[in-house]
């Protein structure tokens, strides 16, 4: 399944890659709760409503793409510029390996784009301020 949001934000892709990295998702997406120190796998991310993975970030032409290899549903997104849909804005697109799914993981992969989008609206061109974790929910969707 896939999704879109388009956050109306005019820049380049190498601020892209320069102000949404691991370490500031949660500045930009309260969905975030936190990114770890690396291991194995990658980074540790938490998130509020599947709990703690890994998350992997890389760059790709427009941005920068986070992908959470031990998802067992593949989840991965793109934050980019400068292609269509919408080349003016930033376009974020999340993708998971499912044809179908629980009502509740697609809403909070929904939850999760729309969550982004705001937060990049609303900060992008402001400086991330240290801050400390935020309480969240772990919710069993497996």
């Amino acid at each position: 399944m896939e999704f879109f949001e388009f956050a109306d934000v005019a820049t380049t892709q190498e601020t892209i890659r320069n102000k949404v990295s691991l370490d500031n998702l949660p500045f930009f997406c309260e969905e975030i709760e936190a990114v770890e120190e690396a291991d194995a796998l990658g980074r540790v991310i938490y998130f509020c409503h599947w709990g703690r993975f890994h998350i992997r970030s890389e760059t790709v032409m427009g941005g920068a793409r986070f992908s959470v290899p031990d998802c067992p549903n593949a989840l991965a997104w793109t934050v980019t510029t400068g292609y269509p849909p919408h080349p003016e804005k930033i376009v974020l697109h999340a993708t998971f390996n499912r044809t179908e799914h629980d009502p509740d993981f697609i809403a909070a992969t929904k939850a999760l784009l729309v969550s982004l989008k705001g937060g990049i609206e609303k900060k992008f061109h402001s400086k991330p301020v240290e801050t400390g974790p935020r309480p969240f929910q772990i919710i069993d969707f497996r």
